[in-house]
Order: C-alpha cells, then structure tokens, then sequence
C-alpha cells in the first residue's frame, strides 16, 4: 500500500533529491511501524519529534497501514 510521507525543515536533508511539494510515495506492508520507515528512509531517529498521520499525533511505534498521509518534524526551536 503507498504511503505518502512529507518531511519537514532540517529532516529534508537526509533524502537527496526530496521534493517538499510531491513529498515521497513508499509501499510498505500494513503494519509497518513509523519507526521502520524512519529507519528506511535513513533518518537520525532522535531528529524526529513529532510525528503526524493523518493529521494526528502518533508515536513512533504506530502501525501504519498504506494510503496515509505521514508527516515526519524535527525538534522546533524558537
């Protein structure tokens, strides 16, 4: 099932040629854990602090089954 996943500030960096606007579409297997596509993707998993699906606030143990949204954000300072 695609997955659509959006990264945020500083995270954009680890993913060579990511496009902020199209984001990447990934098949992954439902039941794939957030943490397994931080993994996948190649991300520092202490970079990422809040995580979005679906507009929602999971944690990184959340099961994700295909055709959603997952917005990954690095720590926010200001």
């Amino acid at each position: 099932m695609p997955l659509q996943i959006f990264l945020n500030a500083t995270l954009r960096k680890y993913v060579p040629d990511y496009n902020p606007y199209q984001g990447i579409s990934l098949e992954i297997a439902p039941g794939t854990a957030v943490s397994q596509v931080i993994a996948q993707l190649g991300l520092p998993p202490q970079e990422v602090t809040l995580i979005m699906v679906d507009g929602r606030r999971q944690g990184e143990d959340f099961l994700l089954q295909g055709n959603e949204r997952l917005g990954l954000f690095p720590p926010i300072g200001g």
